[in-house]
């Protein structure tokens, strides 16, 4: 989906105590999908993260639990979550309310005094609670998926006015809701294993080269991970992995094979199993079903 738009597309916020502020989108954002997740309790994507884009989630019923960059939280009907380009994130469905939700992602997008591919500050909390704009951004990201689904003339236009009109509200409720807690990472040691880990997932890593890469013992290292982030190391190497592999398989046209390869698994059959054991069912199967409320924009 190409829109032409001036480069430099300014948008004013009319409202109380923000009537002088601006909005300076450098660059017009553009989608590059938009879905729906519901009817399945026991969703769950593990963690992966996105290079290229950023995305919003807006949860319309139920709850679900989210690991963003290492800290846990609990988000319900009305809240909005927003992943920058790079952020790393992990999510599940409560099976006793589970969610519904609807998300995007958004490329190209440059907005003044923000990173390339940010929607907000990386010293604003990701998750945004329900407020009073909660309903039209819900309006908003529900007419996205909508428009994208039916594909009616003029569509692409739509969309892009529908996603330039998402941001601006999520801007507006930071503003005016003052968000200023930090995201300041830990110099702890399971941040250091964490953090080379995510790096370094596609390598061969065992528990001796992650030991020896930070001057510790096997053991302590383990034991100190374990006791702050409730898994093993190789564990969480294991679910880095399959998180990448189900973002490859939805957004992908890779077969099988070529995914394993991308996720540090030089045995087709082994990561077959693996995802499969992770999952509850295999990697051609969660393509098939995981792609179907997925639509793309080319």
């Amino acid at each position: 989906m190409k829109i032409l738009l001036n480069k430099n597309f300014t948008h004013t916020l009319p409202e109380r105590n923000c009537m002088n502020e601006t909005i300076n989108f450098k660059n017009p954002p553009f989608l590059v999908y938009a879905g729906q997740i519901s009817d399945n309790p026991h969703w769950r994507f593990s963690s992966h993260k996105h290079d290229d884009l950023s995305e919003i989630i807006y949860i319309s019923e139920g709850e679900g639990t989210f690991i963003i960059e290492g800290k846990t939280y609990v988000a319900a009907k009305g809240d909005i979550l927003i992943y920058n380009k790079g952020v790393i994130h992990e999510e599940w469905s409560n099976p006793e309310n589970p969610l519904k939700t609807y998300f995007c992602g958004i490329a190209g997008l440059s907005i003044e005094g923000l990173k390339d591919l940010h929607i907000i500050p990386s010293d604003v909390e990701p998750v945004i609670r329900r407020n009073k704009y909660s309903a039209k951004a819900e309006v908003y990201i529900s007419e996205i998926f909508q428009e994208s689904a039916l594909q009616a003339d003029g569509y692409q236009v739509i969309c892009q006015n529908l996603l330039t009109s998402l941001i601006t509200v999520v801007i507006r409720i930071i503003k005016l809701q003052n968000i200023n807690a930090s995201s300041e990472k830990s110099d702890s040691l399971s941040h250091q294993i964490k953090e080379y880990i995510d790096k370094h997932y596609t390598k061969n890593i065992s528990l001796n080269d992650l030991a020896d890469t930070l001057f510790v013992s096997p053991y302590y290292l383990s034991h100190v991970f374990k006791k702050d982030m409730n898994l093993s190391p190789i564990h969480y190497l294991i679910t880095r992995r399959m998180g990448e592999a189900k973002r490859l398989l939805v957004s992908t046209d890779m077969k099988v094979r070529e995914v394993a390869q991308m996720v540090g698994y030089d045995n087709p059959n082994y990561f077959t199993m693996l995802f499969k054991k992770f999952t509850g069912e295999s990697p051609k199967k969660f393509k098939e079903k995981h792609t179907k409320k997925l639509i793309y924009h080319k």
